[in-house]
């Protein structure tokens, strides 16, 4: 029985090593053209999981086989880094800096300040404005930004509750008006010099950047949120309750939600490039914050990444989920940045008044 358990585990082993090279394959293959591996760079975390299970069972057993997931592992330090990011060194700001050359930025998918009350929580918008406010950002790139003409919900009422961020920009997708609706929004305490949207192949989501004026520099600040999946109430609820049966109605729903994926994965890629030659382009120090929906092993992540730092990896700590919603939860919200620029503390705070979680991060400007 011990030489059986032994074989199918291992067959177990090599299948999971080949999904994880798969996985390792998302970053760098444009899921335009093919997808799979795009598909698998999102179980990326669980196929570690897989493998870490592996190699406790190798372990015990005391077979070489354990040296199948060990090498897998190994080969993908950078996504493990990416995923979990090991920052036990001190911070590289010098000391008695003065803080008149930090900043602090905050990213949110606000949800539309549950205009909707999808969170069931009636005092949900006054919440978010008063946690802002404990949190004294200094910039605030807000995703599903939301106003209307109605009274309380106009761009005017939420700027006055931000006032310590006089400066703001906003593009609103669905109104050709640019006046309400859903969009994105830059908030600043630093005068802002120009903004400019980003055309995008989507009518929701949206991308614009904003050049702010910090103390005599310029810093460009990329708002950004790429293409949403889409899922439908049925499509969670048939991932939640999934029994597989292998019937017409259930293949159907699989096909579907592949669709669904293989669609945003393919925009997702487009509006990374896009986003990439405008930082490329960029006469001024970049900054890019949004919610990318996608997590670090993909290819949209590598494309926009490309030059600039990942403020999480740079200076978190722990896993640093950012969704918030229906499982599965990856992270999916990012601060990036780009020299003379330097982060330290970076934060993701739990709260439940979207289904993302804010995530924030002081940065440093070199001299």
């Amino acid at each position: 029985m011990g030489k059986f358990t032994d074989r199918v585990v291992l067959i177990l082993n090599i299948l999971g090593a080949v999904a994880m090279l798969l996985a390792y394959l998302a970053p760098v293959v444009n899921p335009a053209r093919l997808v799979l591996p795009a598909l698998f760079g999102l179980a990326y975390p669980y196929l570690l999981m897989l493998h870490l299970a592996f190699l406790c069972f190798w372990l015990i057993r005391l077979k070489r086989e354990i040296l199948i997931s060990v090498i897998v592992i190994l080969l993908g330090w950078n996504h493990l880094n990416n995923l979990l990011p090991l920052n036990f060194r001190s911070s590289e700001i010098p000391v008695n800096t003065s803080q008149d050359r930090f900043f602090k930025a905050l990213s949110y998918n606000v949800r539309g300040f549950d205009i909707y009350r999808w969170n069931r929580e009636p005092e949900a918008k006054k919440e978010i404005f008063e946690f802002l406010e404990t949190q004294e950002p200094h910039l605030v790139c807000f995703q599903e930004y939301y106003t209307s003409s109605k009274s309380g919900q106009t761009h005017t009422d939420i700027s006055s509750h931000l006032k310590y961020l006089p400066h703001n920009a906003v593009y609103y997708t669905a109104d050709h008006t640019n006046r309400n609706g859903f969009g994105i929004a830059t908030f600043s305490k630093y005068p802002i010099l120009k903004k400019s949207r980003i055309p995008f192949n989507s009518s929701f989501n949206a991308a614009m950047y904003t050049d702010i004026l910090f103390r005599n520099d310029t810093i460009r600040v990329f708002n950004i949120h790429l293409q949403s999946i889409s899922f439908q109430e049925d499509n969670y609820a048939f991932m939640d309750t999934a029994r597989f049966k292998y019937n017409n109605e259930q293949m159907n729903e699989i096909r579907a939600i592949g669709s669904r994926l293989k669609t945003a994965f393919s925009m997702r890629a487009e509006q990374a490039q896009i986003i990439a030659n405008y930082i490329r382009e960029s006469p001024h120090s970049v900054v890019v914050m949004g919610d990318f929906n996608d997590t670090p092993q993909s290819y949209a992540y590598r494309k926009i990444k490309r030059g600039l730092d990942d403020a999480f990896r740079k200076s978190g700590r722990g896993f640093g989920n950012t969704y918030a919603g229906e499982f599965p939860s990856f992270r999916i919200d990012y601060i990036m940045y780009g020299p003379p620029l330097i982060s330290s503390e970076f934060k993701r705070i739990k709260t439940d008044h979207s289904d993302h979680y804010p995530i924030s991060t002081l940065l440093f400007m070199q001299e």
